[in-house]
């Protein structure tokens, strides 16, 4: 059951990236007068529709292996010297763990500091290039709690830039010095 009170069904929101369902709480919209189950309540106790746990699926989905390769050949073909592959994901869509993939051999090394530059959803609806078969769960810690269950992807094109690190405020205090340990 919803925070309000109605069966919770399974909705296919898009199918071949055309949208044909909505998530709906008790609240109509047009074309769609009753609820599906996905009212969810939010931090202020009000409710509106929100997913439970989200899957993404592809319909034709490559190994992690073969993404890789496919990154490869498509660096290549742009005369790239190499491309970026994303172990984890960190806050806000950051690369926790970003290696820089080599079009030469194919080696990886680990790159830190690195940001994405306008990973937003155009980039989402343009430059998805595949898929992968290996769906991950990321649980989601917002008002409401939520599960997304997503494949691994590779986009056409995606650029990384280097992080603003610039320094943060020193402490307020100097480090407290090492005695010998006498006193």
């Amino acid at each position: 059951m919803d925070d309000e009170g109605v069966q919770v069904a399974p909705v296919t929101v898009v199918n071949n990236g055309e949208l044909v369902n909505f998530l709906i709480g008790r609240q109509p919209i047009r074309d769609f007068l009753t609820s599906n189950g996905h009212g969810r309540a939010a931090g202020s106790g009000s409710t509106a529709p929100a997913p439970g746990n989200l899957f993404i699926r592809a319909t034709r989905t490559s190994t992690l292996e073969g993404l890789k390769k496919q990154m490869i050949d498509k660096c290549r073909d742009r005369g790239l010297p190499y491309g970026y592959f994303v172990d984890t994901l960190g806050p806000r869509l950051t690369p926790r763990v970003l290696y820089r993939v080599w079009t030469n051999d194919g080696h990886e090394e680990m790159v830190r500091g690195a940001i994405f530059n306008e990973l937003d959803t155009r980039a989402l609806r343009s430059d998805l290039a595949a898929a992968g078969s290996d769906p991950l769960v990321s649980n989601r810690t917002g008002i409401p709690f939520s599960s997304i269950v997503s494949p691994s992807v590779l986009f056409d094109e995606l650029e990384v830039k280097r992080a603003d690190n610039a320094k943060e405020k020193l402490p307020d205090y100097p480090a407290p010095t090492l005695s010998s340990g006498r006193n």
